[in-house]
C-alpha cells in the first residue's frame, strides 16, 4: 500500500528504563484491511519450566502494572485493549514486553498531541488501533467510531493513498467505511461484544436469506455467496437468533457483514446506477487492438479461442471475480485439457504404427504426429500450471486474471493458449484421417479414397446437424458449419440468463 507519513514531534518513552527523550515520530494512516495481521514473520522461542506444587490460579486478563487487558482472538491471535479517558485502544503489539509497551505509550502520546494541536473532537465511542512498524519511532493507526460504524483518521488523506478504490458518491464512500469497520470488529471482537446489539444477527439473516433466494433464481446474481453456502451460514446464524452475543459469534457475524459490505461497494449498492447483474459492465471498456490476431487464431483453432475469450471476459467483468464461477470455469478447463491429453495418445500411436506399413509415407504422417505432440505438450503444461487452481480463492483468482489480462489484447492471449490442447488434438485427428486416406489410396485407388472422404464429410455434417439446435439461418454452407460447431462448443452468452 502507498505510504503516507505525517511527521510530528514525539515525546517517546524508549528503552527499558523509562527515560524520556524527544524524537521525531511518524504516524501512518492505514485501513483495517491493510494491517500486518496475516503477514507477520513467525519466530517463536519455546522452553521448559518448573511447575510448583499445588493448585495454580488462572491468570487474569488484566495486567495490573500496565492496565491493559489481553484477549485471545477466536483464531488464536493475542491482542490488548485499554480504556483511556477520551477513547479506547487496541493493538496486537505484545504489551507484556517493556520495550514494546514504551513504544506504544510513545505513539499514544503522539496521537494525543495531534488531537490537542489540531483541536480534533474524538467521538466518545471511538477506538484507536495501533500497529508498531520497523522504525522505532513510527506506527500505523486508524480510529473507528462504534456508534456511526465508520473508520476515520486525524489528518486529511485520499482514498487513493489508502488503496480503497474509486467512489461515485459520498454514500458510496460510507459503504467502504462500513466494510472497514466490520473488518475491525472481526479482528477485535472479544472485548466489545456487549456493546453490539443482537439485532445485527437478525439483520444479517434477512440479507443472507434474500441472497440465497437471489442465487437460486438467477444465474448472474451479484451476491457473494452461493445458495448452498447461504444455507449453511443461515443454519449457523439461526442458532444465535435471540441469544446474547459473545466474542466468537460476533467474530463470524462481523466477517460476513464485511464480505457483504465489500460486495455492496463493488456493485454500487444503493447508488444511482447499481450493478444488478454479474455480467453488467459498469465502466467503459478499452477496445482490443490487434484484431487480426483474433481473426487468424479463431478459425485456425476451430473457433475455440472465441469461446474462451468470452468466458474469460465474463469471468472478469468489471475486474470482479465470483469464486463459484471461477471454480466452475477452471474445473471445466482442467477437464478439457485432461481429456485432450488422454485422447491424443491413441491418435499418435495409431499414426506412428501406420508408418510401419510397406506403402506408408512418413511425410504424410508428420502433420498428425506434430499436432498430437503439440496437444500433449500444451495440455501437460497447462495441467501442471493450473493444478489445484479449481479450489483457489476469489482474491487469488482476481490476481491471476489481472496478471493475465493484456492492456492491448485483453484476455485473447490466454484464450489462445487455453485452446491449444483441444484444437491441436482435433487437427491431429484431421491429419491422421488424411494420412489414412492417402494410405488407402495406394491400395484401393484414388476414386475409392475420394468416395470415402465424401462419406466422412457427410457423416460429420450429419452429426453436427442432429446435435445442434435449429436456431441458425445463415446462407452459406461454411457459416452453417461454423455455427453448428460453435453450438457444440457452447454459447457463453446464455450463461448469464435467469433460471
Amino acid at each position: 500500500m502507498p505510504c503516507f507519513q505525517h511527521p510530528l514531534a514525539l515525546t517517546s518513552y524508549v528503552g527499558g528504563t523509562g527515560q524520556v527523550s524527544e524524537l521525531e515520530g511518524v504516524l501512518r494512516p492505514i485501513t483495517s484491511v491493510a494491517t500486518a495481521r496475516y503477514g507477520k514473520s513467525t519466530s517463536i522461542s519455546s522452553y521448559h519450566t518448573v511447575i510448583p506444587p499445588g493448585s495454580i490460579s488462572a491468570p487474569s486478563s488484566l495486567d495490573v502494572h500496565t492496565k491493559w487487558n489481553s484477549y485471545p482472538h477466536p483464531e488464536g491471535q493475542l491482542y490488548f485493549h485499554r480504556k483511556l479517558p477520551n477513547y479506547a485502544v487496541v493493538t496486537e503489539a505484545n504489551i507484556h514486553r517493556q520495550e514494546t509497551e514504551n513504544r506504544v505509550t510513545g505513539c499514544l502520546k503522539l496521537i494525543d498531541d495531534t488531537i490537542f494541536q489540531q483541536q480534533i473532537t474524538v467521538p466518545p465511542s471511538s477506538e484507536l488501533f495501533i500497529e508498531l512498524e520497523e522504525s522505532p519511532f513510527s506506527c500505523a493507526y486508524y480510529f473507528v467510531n462504534h456508534d456511526a460504524r465508520r473508520i476515520f483518521w486525524l489528518e486529511q488523506i485520499t482514498t487513493e493513498l489508502l488503496d480503497m478504490g474509486t467512489i461515485v458518491s459520498d454514500s458510496h464512500l460510507d459503504t467502504a467505511f462500513q466494510r472497514l469497520y466490520w473488518v475491525h470488529v472481526e479482528f477485535f471482537p472479544m472485548h466489545m461484544y456487549r456493546q453490539v446489539s443482537p439485532q445485527v444477527v437478525d439483520d444479517l439473516i434477512g440479507v443472507m436469506s434474500h441472497g440465497a433466494a437471489d442465487r437460486l433464481t438467477s444465474r448472474s446474481s451479484t451476491f457473494p455467496y452461493t445458495a448452498e453456502k447461504c444455507s449453511q451460514l443461515l443454519q449457523l446464524l439461526s442458532l444465535q437468533r435471540g441469544r446474547a452475543l459473545d466474542g466468537h459469534t460476533l467474530c463470524f457475524v462481523a466477517r460476513l457483514w464485511g464480505a457483504i459490505e465489500n460486495q455492496r461497494f463493488m456493485t454500487y449498492h444503493g447508488q444511482e446506477h447499481a450493478q444488478l447483474d454479474r455480467l453488467q459492465i459498469m465502466m467503459p471498456e478499452e477496445d482490443i487492438d490487434h484484431q487480426w490476431v483474433k481473426s487468424i487464431a479463431n478459425p485456425a483453432l476451430w473457433g475455440i479461442p472465441d469461446k474462451y475469450f468470452l468466458e474469460l471476459h465474463d469471468l472478469f467483468a468489471n475486474e470482479q471475480v465470483f469464486v463459484d464461477q471461477w471454480q466452475i470455469f477452471m474445473t471445466a478447463c482442467i477437464s478439457e485439457w485432461h481429456t485432450a491429453v488422454v485422447w491424443t495418445f491413441p491418435v499418435m500411436i495409431a499414426t506412428i504404427l501406420s508408418c510401419l506399413l510397406s506403402r506408408a509415407s512418413l511425410s504424410s504422417a508428420l502433420p498428425s504426429v506434430l499436432s498430437a505432440s503439440g496437444s500433449l505438450a500444451t495440455g501437460s503444461i497447462l495441467l501442471l500450471k493450473h493444478h489445484g487452481l479449481e479450489d483457489a480463492t476469489a482474491s487469488f483468482a482476481a490476481r491471476y486474471l489481472r496478471a493475465a489480462k493484456s492492456r492491448t489484447t485483453g484476455m485473447l492471449p490466454s484464450a489462445i493458449v487455453f485452446s491449444l490442447p483441444k484444437a491441436l488434438y482435433l487437427w491431429s485427428i484431421v491429419f491422421m484421417v488424411l494420412h489414412f486416406l492417402l494410405l488407402a489410396s495406394h491400395v484401393v485407388g484414388g476414386l475409392a479414397m475420394f468416395g470415402g472422404a465424401c462419406f466422412l464429410i457427410v457423416l460429420v455434417w450429419a452429426a453436427l446437424y442432429v446435435t445442434s439446435p435449429d436456431e441458425f439461418d445463415q446462407s452459406s454452407l461454411l457459416s452453417k458449419i461454423l455455427c453448428r460447431w460453435h453450438s457444440i462448443q457452447g454459447d457463453p452468452q446464455e450463461a448469464g440468463s435467469s433460471v
